[in-house]
């Protein structure tokens, strides 16, 4: 595993500037993708400014400071990615991870009444040996359970770190939607209706904003009987 990478050769989504360091922490293998994540190191230097040093942030993270989605985190290179919640009690602030107008992951000031909610997209569902039904979620994570009415495309509203289900936002029309790719990523939109392929080409999301794109650009936040709030309040230089 290489531990550091240049600056300008790290991933779009990573938004650090690149004349600051000439290396950038590179995130070790975990939940989210490594094209689709930010090592914790980065996240708390470059975009919560944190610390100038590496050796700063290490030191912090070392005293157990740092909460991701609510549990203790000590290795610098975690991969942290969207919808990914970072606390720091002893400076009682959180953060979320989302993507702004251009693609990149950047972090916003979280509620403390959010804080410990996390939206997690179902990607994958499989019937365990047992019986069970095991989810997969955007972020890696997986669980197992007995709700049958859940199904790839839903967004769970879940309690963390307990991963707890307290809510279900279906890909629906009516229901709004987070966009985490495309040409419109970072905007909310309504979906008008689902268009389903029948060939090999990915099923598409029309929305009442007069625009289209696939589904798993698509990530539901908002149904009729729960709303979840994408956090607006930024991060001085973010």
């Amino acid at each position: 595993m290489i531990n550091k990478t240049k600056r300008q050769m790290v991933p779009p989504t990573v938004m650090i500037p690149r004349k600051t360091y000439f290396w950038s922490a590179t995130p070790i293998t975990g939940r989210h993708n490594r094209r689709s994540s930010v090592a914790l190191l980065t996240v708390l230097r470059d975009y919560a400014k944190l610390g100038d040093k590496e050796r700063e942030i290490t030191r912090i993270l070392a005293a157990g400071e740092i909460k991701v989605d609510g549990r203790v985190t000590k290795e610098r290179r975690t991969p942290v990615g969207f919808m990914d919640v970072i606390t720091i009690p002893s400076i009682k602030k959180s953060y979320r991870v989302i993507y702004d107008s251009k693609g990149r992951l950047t972090i916003r000031l979280e509620s403390e009444k959010n804080n410990e909610i996390k939206p997690m997209k179902v990607m994958k569902k499989v019937i365990t040996t047992g019986g069970k039904i095991q989810l997969s979620f955007h972020d890696g994570q997986n669980i197992l359970t007995e709700d049958k009415s859940i199904h790839p495309g839903d967004v769970l509203i879940m309690k963390m770190p307990e991963k707890e289900i307290k809510e279900i936002i279906k890909m629906q029309p009516g229901n709004k939607v987070f966009l985490i790719g495309g040409s419109h990523v970072g905007k909310i939109a309504t979906v008008k209706k689902i268009e389903i392929k029948e060939s090999s080409h990915a099923n598409l999301v029309h929305f009442q904003e007069d625009f289209s794109t696939v589904t798993d650009y698509a990530f539901p936040i908002s149904g009729p009987r729960y709303a979840f709030e994408i956090p607006t309040a930024g991060v001085e230089g973010q």
